[in-house]
C-alpha cells in the first residue's frame, strides 16, 4: 500500500487551489441471513483505481447536502431510490488524493440508508455490484479512504 503524502505536498506545485472536493458515499444496508449486508461496487478496469471495490457515491452538486447527494448518486449508480431525509450521516474521512490533480484533498461523508423492500440494485456505473456482509469487507481491495469508511460503518451498526 502506498504511503500517503504529507498534507503540504502541493505547496510546491503552483496553481493548485487550497480546497477540498466534497464527496458523499452510500452505505446501503439490508438484513442478510448471516448479519447486516452492505452494497459494494467494483470500479471498471479502465477507471482510476480500476478493479477496486468501493461504496456507491460521488461529488456533491452545487447546493446539495450530503444526504441529498448520496440519494442521487445511489439512484444514478444502482437504480435504487431512497428518501434523502431517511439517510443517517455516519462520519467523514479526509485525505490527500494524488489522482485528483486540481484539488488538494478529498472529504468523503458516509451516509447510511436501509434498502427499500423489493429494490434490486444494478451496476449502472460500475463493473459489478453485490451484497456483502459488513464483517467480511476486509476481504476486498479498497481505496484507502473507503477502507476507513468501512470501519466507520461497522462501528455505527455495532458489527
Amino acid at each position: 500500500m502506498a504511503k500517503e503524502p504529507p498534507p503540504d505536498v502541493d505547496a510546491q506545485r503552483p496553481g493548485i487551489p487550497d480546497r477540498q472536493v466534497e464527496i458523499s458515499a452510500v452505505a446501503l444496508l439490508r438484513h442478510g441471513p448471516g448479519g447486516p449486508e452492505v452494497l459494494i461496487s467494483r470500479r471498471h478496469p479502465g477507471a482510476v483505481r480500476g478493479g477496486l471495490w468501493e461504496l456507491p457515491g460521488g461529488k456533491l452538486d452545487p447546493g446539495e447536502d450530503h444526504r441529498t447527494a448520496a440519494a442521487r448518486e445511489l439512484a444514478e449508480e444502482t437504480g435504487v431510490a431512497v428518501d434523502a431525509a431517511s439517510g443517517i450521516v455516519v462520519g467523514r474521512v479526509e485525505q490527500f488524493d494524488a489522482h485528483v490533480v486540481r484539488e488538494r484533498s478529498i472529504a468523503i461523508t458516509l451516509v447510511r440508508f436501509d434498502c427499500p423492500a423489493g429494490a434490486e440494485p444494478r451496476p449502472l456505473a460500475s463493473a459489478e455490484c453485490r451484497w456483502e456482509r459488513v464483517d467480511r469487507l476486509g476481504a476486498y481491495e479498497w481505496p484507502t479512504a473507503n477502507a476507513r469508511l468501512n470501519e466507520l460503518l461497522a462501528a455505527s451498526i455495532g458489527a
